[in-house]
Parts: C-alpha cells; sequence; structure tokens
C-alpha cells in the first residue's frame, strides 16, 4: 500500500473513532442542568477519559513486539462499549463517569497507536511527513463530533448522540480487520515493555513530550469547556436566542485551526521542530491568557481573542509529534508513542479538571473573572511547555529539509 493510501486509511479509521470525541463536551450545559453537576464534577466527567487513557498507555510499548494493527482493533471495540453503554445506561453523574472511562481506553488504543502502525509500514524518510499529515487529520476528524452532538441531540435526545458513535467505532473495527495488512514492527534491542530509557536519556524528546503535556492540557481543558463558555458570554451579550448557533460555531472553530497544524508540522520540517513548537505555543499562551476575560469586553474583541486563540491552540499539534518522531532512536518508536500518548493522556485529565477547578475557586461559571483566571490556567501551562520543549530540544534542533 502507498504512503498516502495508508495515510488516508489511518485518517478514516480515526475519524470514525473520534466521532463522539466532543459529544461530552458539547452536552455538558445539558447535563450539569439535569444531573445537577458543580464545575468540579463537570471537569471530571470530561477529565476522566485522561484518566483511563493514562492508565491504559504504558501497556501501549507491547507495539515494539506486536502488530500495533491488534491494539487498533481492540480500541475500536473499547469505543463501541464505551458509547453505547453511555447511550444505553447512563442516567448520573457516576454511570456516565464510568462510561466516559471506557471511551477512554478506546481512545488510547486507537489515536497515537496509529502513529506507530503508520511507522511500521513506511520507509523511514516518510514517517515525519505522514506523522504530521495523520496528527493534523485530528481536529478535522474529531470536528464533526461538535455539530453532529448538537443535532441529533437536539432531534433525538442526548442518547442518539453516543449512540452514532458507537456504531462508528464498530465500523472503525471493521475497516482495520478488512483492509490494514498485518506487519511486522521495527526490530530494536530487546528491552523491558515498560522501560523509559529511549525517552527519558534522549533530552529532545523529553522536551516534546513535556510540551506535547502541556499542549493536550490546553487544547483538551479548551475543548471541554468552550461550548459552555460561548454559552455564558452570549448571556453576556443578551443573544441566548442564538445559542442553537453555538455548535456551528464551535466546529468552524475547530476547522479554522487545522490548516494551522499541517502549517506548523511543515514549518517545522524546514526551520526546525523544537524553535517552530515553542513559538506557537507561546502565542496560543498569550491569547488564553486573555480570551476569558474578554467575556466583559466590547463584543468585536471578545470574537477576535477567540478566532486568534483557535488558530494557533492547534497549530502546534502536528509539529510535536513530528518532531518527538524525527528525533527518537530507532527500535524505540512504541516506547516514543506510549510515551507521547501518556503525555496527551495526562493532558486530557489534567486540563479539563484544572479548568474547573479554577472556574469554581475564582467565581464560578456565572462570573466573568473565573472564566477568565480558568482559561488563563490553561495559557500558563502551554507557555511553560514551549519554553521548556526549546530548552531541551534546541542543541539537536536540525530542518528535515530545507
Amino acid at each position: 500500500m502507498s504512503t498516502n493510501r495508508l495515510v488516508f486509511l489511518m485518517c478514516s479509521f480515526l475519524g470514525l473513532n473520534l466521532l463522539g470525541m466532543h459529544a461530552t463536551a458539547t452536552l455538558l450545559p445539558t447535563f450539569i442542568q439535569e444531573w445537577t453537576l458543580s464545575g468540579t464534577e463537570a471537569g471530571w466527567l470530561n477529565g476522566i477519559w485522561g484518566l483511563t487513557s493514562t492508565l491504559a498507555i504504558p501497556f501501549l510499548t507491547i507495539t515494539d513486539r506486536i502488530d500495533a494493527r491488534r491494539i487498533m482493533l481492540a480500541g475500536a471495540l473499547a469505543n463501541t462499549v464505551g458509547f453505547g453503554g453511555f447511550a444505553l445506561f447512563a442516567d448520573g453523574f457516576t454511570s456516565a463517569l464510568l462510561f466516559r472511562g471506557i471511551q477512554g481506553l478506546g481512545f488510547a488504543g486507537t489515536y497515537m497507536v496509529g502513529v506507530k502502525a503508520i511507522g511500521d509500514r513506511i520507509a523511514a524518510e516518510d514517517r515525519p511527513k505522514a506523522t504530521s499529515r495523520y496528527i493534523s487529520s485530528f481536529p478535522i476528524c474529531a470536528s464533526s463530533s461538535v455539530v453532529i452532538s448538537a443535532e441529533l441531540a437536539r432531534a433525538f435526545g442526548w442518547h442518539a448522540a453516543y449512540a452514532l458513535p458507537a456504531c462508528s467505532a464498530f465500523a472503525a473495527f471493521l475497516l482495520a480487520l478488512l483492509l490494514l495488512r498485518p506487519a511486522k514492527p521495527e526490530a530494536g534491542p530487546k528491552r523491558s515493555l515498560f522501560d523509559l530509557g529511549p525517552v527519558v536519556r534522549n533530552r529532545p524528546v523529553l522536551g516534546f513530550g513535556f510540551g506535547a503535556f502541556m499542549h493536550a492540557v490546553e487544547l483538551l481543558g479548551v475543548r471541554a469547556w468552550s461550548v459552555a463558555f460561548y454559552v455564558f458570554a452570549a448571556s453576556q451579550y443578551g443573544g441566548m436566542d442564538l445559542v442553537w448557533l453555538i455548535p456551528i460555531a464551535t466546529t468552524l472553530l475547530i476547522l479554522i485551526g487545522s490548516p494551522t497544524s499541517f502549517a506548523g508540522g511543515d514549518a517545522g520540517g524546514h526551520w526546525g521542530y523544537a524553535r517552530v513548537t515553542a513559538l506557537l505555543m507561546i502565542a496560543s499562551g498569550l491569547f488564553a491568557c486573555f480570551v476569558g476575560f474578554a467575556a466583559a469586553w466590547p463584543l468585536w474583541l471578545l470574537l477576535a481573542l477567540i478566532l486568534g486563540h483557535n488558530l494557533f491552540v492547534l497549530a502546534d499539534s502536528g509539529v510535536v509529534n513530528a518532531g518527538a518522531m524525527a528525533m527518537a532512536e530507532a527500535g524505540s518508536r512504541g516506547t516514543l508513542i506510549m510515551f507521547m500518548a501518556l503525555a496527551n493522556a495526562a493532558g486530557g485529565l489534567v486540563g479539563p479538571v484544572l479548568f474547573g477547578v479554577v472556574l469554581d475557586a475564582t467565581g464560578g461559571p456565572e462570573s466573568v473573572t473565573g472564566w477568565g483566571w480558568a482559561f488563563a490556567s490553561l495559557g500558563f501551562a502551554v507557555i511553560s511547555g514551549g519554553a521548556m520543549v526549546w530548552l531541551l530540544g534546541r542543541s539537536a534542533d536540525r530542518p528535515a529539509r530545507p
């Protein structure tokens, strides 16, 4: 199979698994009202996904010994159970938390594992570009989740917003089973499955891992709370009659960030992965520090900050993963995938929960100050991630191509 066809197949598999990615965030205002959730509980409902992913991801180093395709198949089945169970049985915080957690196991077995599956099937020189394209397809695949979830919930009730992703995840299972040919993992030195030595000893990769963690803290914190924030902002400007447009606007905002993710990956190849990653993270963090407070500012300024933030919040996603892949040791890419996936999943836990805790502590969801500091906490996190990438990665920062 050619590289382009393989990447297309893997992006299709990813898209089918991500159809319910933002369902919980999109329907969070509904769950807060229906189940009387606090800000912290709402944060955990989004963040438990990251915790279960974090617990599962260390086992992904097994892909240095077995075909990543087998893990992908198991992950797609976990998503089928997680989304299907939420649709059928979730009736409050505890039951919803359980099935949201199973969705996290499915994510762990599908997203970053796809990078390893691609790497085992193409030449080394093609891996950074293919990895960047696969990672950069993430927002395109996930963005449809927002508007689809909202429209299904409005037409058929919120249960339907989880039933469809359960079906699409099973379709992804069949796609990988029937079309993705088995492949042997890349040969490398024998080591313990949980040996992080190749990563810890590789300072640039360690820096990119920290950057990936902070990128996920910001991105997934923002994604978890965006719809709720937009509803709050609409109430501040007397625009509650336009609330039905918010899921569509959120989808468009995710999509406009996708080209910046592709551009970021290509820019890293030209001018150095560490340099580009650091600059993009700092830019995104600066926008995050102001966007929440802007709910009390003129509407045009709020919209400009939201637009700017959404342009930059995804810009570093492709380059941070491509940079780590480009600097990894041969035979250790399964360990690298585990490490990067662990960083992303941990960020997926910390971001939504941090946002909810800061929101509750600084004024609550009815306060501009609360929303301002909640967004700013994510901004401080991603700025520190950019600084760490530059400090640890600049010594090995060489453009991949002229």
